[in-house]
């Protein structure tokens, strides 16, 4: 009979320690739960507490933006479209001369945009045509590729090259008096030199073109305003040709790109003795040798 009572006491405290670990087995353990209790309330609190602070730590975009992106979209359309407009005058310009309202619609589309010159489809092969079929667009395309829009263009250099090898002509010497005029700080003095080279050698070979047919009254729109018509006596091409390049020199001379005592005035010297008996070229040595003096004068007085 002992030894039943203490087999049941065996027993059920076996149920009771077995019960126990049932209940730890299934997480009823109270330090457990509340543990995770308040872990779970901490996450909660944490969340909430980030999303109080977030509309201060990331505002709202600004309602403009949308206004901005519209107006660059835009902005973007319009110069395409202009883009497009400018390499189809200039495919015109490169073939045969424009009608005064298209060139003037062609400068103007430079003007307003001048960074297209760098995409407007004027490379330095086809510059010579364009030159001698529609001399003012040549000369505005020269322009802002030379000038910072948006930097000078790495052509430039072969387009120079491109306007020294045309045969020179009263169009091409239109061109280049438009640069010197407007950009004389922009052109390299090689430039200068070869194309003043060139225009002599013209009148030397007798080759060249003035523009037949061209009225007394037309001369360089950009400043030259020598008549094309012969003067007695002297009723050549070769008489005309000179006469152009003499005025032409003259203006270089008075924009300070032929200075005294260079290798480019010694040869316009040159050129002008042996044609002493042209009006022009008589001119132009006085002009050249006031210039040596004044620069002499000028060195003078400063040494002193």
């Amino acid at each position: 009979t002992g030894g039943h009572r203490e087999g049941r006491r065996v027993s059920r405290g076996g149920a009771s320690r077995a019960g126990h670990r049932g209940l730890l087995a299934r997480g009823s353990s109270p330090p457990v739960m509340c543990g995770a209790a308040n872990s779970t309330e901490d996450v909660h609190a944490s969340t909430d507490a980030s999303r109080d602070a977030q509309p201060s730590a990331a505002p709202d975009p600004k309602p403009s933006s949308s206004g901005d992106d519209a107006d660059s979209a835009e902005e973007l359309a319009a110069m395409l479209a202009a883009l497009r407009e400018l390499r189809g005058e200039m495919k015109s310009a490169i073939e045969s001369p424009l009608m005064p309202n298209r060139q003037q619609r062609v400068l103007e589309l430079l003007r307003d945009r001048p960074a297209l010159a760098h995409r407007c489809g004027v490379f330095p092969d086809v510059l010579p045509s364009l030159a001698e079929n529609n001399p003012p667009v040549a000369a505005e395309l020269l322009l802002c590729l030379a000038r910072n829009h948006p930097a000078p263009s790495h052509n430039l250099p072969a387009h120079f090259d491109a306007l020294v090898s045309m045969p020179t002509s009263l169009h091409s010497m239109e061109v280049v008096n438009r640069l010197v005029s407007e950009a004389s700080e922009l052109l390299p003095d090689d430039f200068v030199r070869a194309y003043v080279a060139e225009c002599i050698s013209a009148c030397q070979d007798g080759a060249g073109s003035t523009a037949a047919g061209t009225s007394p009254g037309d001369a360089l729109s950009s400043g030259l305003s020598l008549s094309l018509t012969p003067s007695p006596g002297a009723g050549s091409t070769g008489s005309r040709m000179v006469r152009l390049v003499c005025m032409f020199l003259q203006l270089l001379v008075r924009r300070g790109r032929i200075g005294g005592g260079t290798d480019v005035a010694a040869e316009v010297s040159k050129f002008c003795v042996e044609r002493m008996r042209t009006k022009e070229a008589a001119a132009l040595y006085r002009l050249l040798r006031s210039a040596e003096e004044r620069e002499g004068g000028d060195t003078g007085a400063g040494e002193g």
